[in-house]
């Protein structure tokens, strides 16, 4: 559950970021598009490259039986920490 928690608060923070720096957000299931999005709208690739660690583990945080380590959860956690803490540099 906090694995899948974490991924859903990384997407929102994404869809945050960029409907402040564009307009708008990544509506579709393409998670390379979301990517490409979160990058034109923040210079730093840090924000891209932790949606693409989040959205790399949806599938496995998120619909699989298997649960995740207590380690890759903490990194998603990680991961997820970071995009909020760039969403509120940016939106507020």
């Amino acid at each position: 559950m906090a694995a899948t928690a974490a991924v859903n608060a990384g997407i929102a923070a994404s869809d945050a970021i960029c409907g402040r720096a564009l307009g708008y957000c990544s509506k579709g299931e393409d998670h390379d598009q979301a990517v490409a999005l979160l990058a034109t709208a923040v210079r730093d690739l840090g924000p891209s490259r932790n949606l693409g660690r989040l959205l790399g583990a949806k599938s496995l945080a998120s619909y699989s039986p298997v649960l995740l380590s207590d380690s890759k959860t903490g990194d998603l956690i990680k991961y997820a920490e970071r995009l909020v803490d760039a969403m509120n540099e940016i939106v507020r």
